[in-house]
């Protein structure tokens, strides 16, 4: 029985996400039984930025890289406040930067805005550390529930140009099973990255994607086989890998 389940789930994927989140999807998806291949169409570079002197009640971050990019210096006078984190990998990257007080959004940005209306008073000062690159939503979600949030750019996103011959050595070692999207950027540029070559992927081959959003990012063919987690977070892509 063990036999015949490691071979239901054994196969190549696909990661397109950014390091260093890639080497630790593969090392989840090996754990699984998979075969990871590794191919970021993107990573994440720091900004200059500065805090302005003004005194905050609270913290918001939607992404781990936050912390990356943040000199301690400038995160230590922070620590002290409550944060809110969009998800539970969030959370944690928050609470490894040594915040204490650490509120879990519950997994996308809506859920994340209501959660701090439902901690927070009007009069409080919000601080979100966030990515040049962005949707709307989440700002939009805090500012309808009557918060006032000031931005900070902390973090932007390039773009990694690979060669065609790069391409082709990541891809063209047999069919994979499924390629992981994470964000709507990602799928974007993976289409772009595609479009280099005359990559064909297997038609048994799944697109699992965090969200409708991102799979509507694909051209029609991959769109159609697409699957699209349950919850907009890594435990929901890899939920998706029981419809293979």
């Amino acid at each position: 029985m063990a036999e015949e389940r490691k071979a239901v789930i054994s196969g190549r994927v696909l990661i397109t996400r950014p390091e260093p989140s890639a080497s630790l999807t593969a090392v989840k998806l090996t754990d699984l039984g998979f075969s990871p291949v590794s191919l970021p169409v993107s990573h994440t570079v720091a900004l200059q930025f500065s805090i302005r002197n003004q005194s905050f009640d609270a913290l918001a971050v939607t992404s781990a890289n936050a912390f990356r990019h943040v000199p301690n210096e400038q995160l230590q006078p922070l620590k002290t406040l409550p944060l809110f984190a969009v998800g539970e990998g969030t959370a944690r990257a928050a609470r490894e930067a040594g915040f204490q007080t650490v509120i879990e959004g519950g997994g996308d940005a809506v859920r994340l805005a209501a959660r701090m209306a439902e901690y927070l008073p009007k009069s409080a000062r919000i601080l979100y550390l966030a990515g040049r690159v962005r949707q709307p939503v989440f700002e939009h979600q805090v500012s309808q529930a009557g918060l006032t949030m000031a931005v900070c750019d902390v973090y932007d996103i390039a773009t990694i140009d690979y060669s065609v011959n790069e391409i082709k050595a990541a891809l063209d070692k047999g069919p994979f099973v499924a390629v992981l999207l994470y964000s709507a950027v990602a799928a974007k540029l993976f289409v772009e990255l595609i479009q280099k070559t005359d990559t064909q992927f297997d038609r048994k081959t799944r697109f699992l994607s965090i969200s409708e959003r991102v799979a509507d990012c694909l051209p029609e063919e991959w769109r159609a086989q697409a699957l699209i987690a349950d919850h907009p977070d890594e435990s929901g892509i890899f939920r998706l890998f029981s419809k293979l």
